[in-house]
């Protein structure tokens, strides 16, 4: 039942948009600068999700389900701290946010 609500969050999901918005945080050349000007209680919270989605970015082949997971790891852990984070990196946050979104629900003006 687990696998079939995982499938179906995936389907609702552009992977496009997720894929560049995991990229644009884990290829961006201030992603070490990142980790060193967040607050210690931000990369508590962030660190290991982090970890966790930049595995998933690089794995070959690639596996969606577990990419669009641990960006929600990701987003879940940030989405109450984007105020803490350094401005520019709380725009990529929100950026794979808004990629999380259920399209049905964008595409109806609900997101």
């Amino acid at each position: 039942m687990l696998r079939k609500q995982r499938e179906r969050e995936i389907a609702s999901v552009d992977m496009e948009s997720v894929r560049r918005a995991v990229a644009r945080i884990i290829e961006s050349e201030r992603f070490d600068d990142w980790l060193v000007e967040m607050p210690d209680h931000v990369l508590v919270e962030v660190a290991a999700p982090l970890e966790m989605l930049q595995f998933q970015h690089y794995l070959m082949p690639p596996k969606d389900r577990y990419l669009v997971r641990s960006a929600r790891v990701v987003w879940d852990a940030v989405a109450d701290l984007l105020a803490d984070c350094p401005s520019d990196l709380a725009a990529e946050f929100a950026s794979l946010g808004a990629s999380l979104k259920d399209r049905s629900m964008v595409s109806h003006g609900q997101g």
